[in-house]
């Protein structure tokens, strides 16, 4: 009598159906809305964790990597400290499509590749991106259980945040100059200068007496920054949109499943006759 090898069947099945359930697809879409004229995004930091990865506080000094973020649109210290708080979250760097330049130029749209997260592992959001042409102005959330992912009941809800003016940070780190500011044509002509600060909302792109302004100035890829375009203190300005949607999985998984289920009935019926 032909035996019904039970064993091999169940770890393949086993294994889709445990994908299936316990991982999700998903892609992040970042959206710079400022208008011609307006400031750029640097490369976002997007990472996925457990609900305990704070990356600043306000009214606290702003931690080495979140300077080195919020100076010069670096992420390597953020990636770093990520890895090491939530060993089993998920991160990545998304960057612009095109331009000049990797950073997001007013207007520009970009979506990740496919990443897969859990309820338990990476169900909670964060980001953080400097502005520039700024000193040490980001964007990025306080709260690490600001942005949760899944219900209670561990469906997928996904997100669409929209960043306001009024939520732009300032690192305190460095003093708002405008020498000193990545993208800003002329920046480099005196060194950036130690504010000693806390977190705070950001009051603006106004510069200290004596420095480089900021409004009217060239960014580095030639456009001059235009007063309504780039304040965006204004009541209501929108500088971003990010988006984290669910990918549905392609039909090959559901007919794997289906063939081995398939599979199983023949074998079945084979060891019956």
């Amino acid at each position: 009598m032909k035996t019904f090898n039970k064993g091999i069947i169940t770890i393949a099945l086993g294994t889709c159906l445990t994908f299936s359930a316990n991982a999700t697809k998903i892609e992040v879409q970042v959206s710079s809305l400022f208008d011609d004229g307006g400031l750029a995004i640097t490369p976002v930091w997007l990472g996925f964790h457990d609900g305990t990865f704070d990356s600043f506080d306000a009214g606290s000094t702003a931690s080495s990597s979140l300077q080195n973020l919020a100076e010069n649109g670096m992420t390597a210290g953020i990636e770093s400290d990520f890895s090491m708080e939530n060993p089993m979250g998920v991160q990545t760097v998304l960057t612009a499509p095109s331009g000049s330049a990797p950073v997001f130029e007013p207007g520009e749209t970009a979506t990740s590749s496919l990443l897969e997260i859990d309820a338990m592992s990476s169900g909670y959001f964060s980001f953080l991106s400097m502005l520039i042409p700024t000193n040490d102005a980001f964007i990025g959330n306080e709260d690490p259980l600001a942005y949760s992912l899944f219900n209670a009941d561990g469906d997928f809800v996904g997100l669409d945040i929209l960043v306001l003016g009024s939520s732009v940070w300032d690192s305190g780190t460095e003093l708002n100059r405008g020498y000193g500011a990545p993208f800003l044509q002329g920046a480099n002509a005196e060194a950036r200068q130690n504010e000693n600060g806390v977190v705070t909302f950001h009051n603006g792109l106004e510069v200290l007496p004596g420095g480089l302004a900021i409004i009217g100035g060239t960014a580095a890829t030639g456009y001059t920054i235009d007063q309504a375009a780039a304040d965006f203190t204004a009541n209501g300005f929108e500088v971003a949109r990010i988006t984290v949607s669910q990918v549905p999985e392609p039909a090959t998984l559901g007919f794997f499943a289906i063939g081995i289920l398939g599979l199983i009935a023949r074998l079945k019926r084979k060891t019956t006759h």
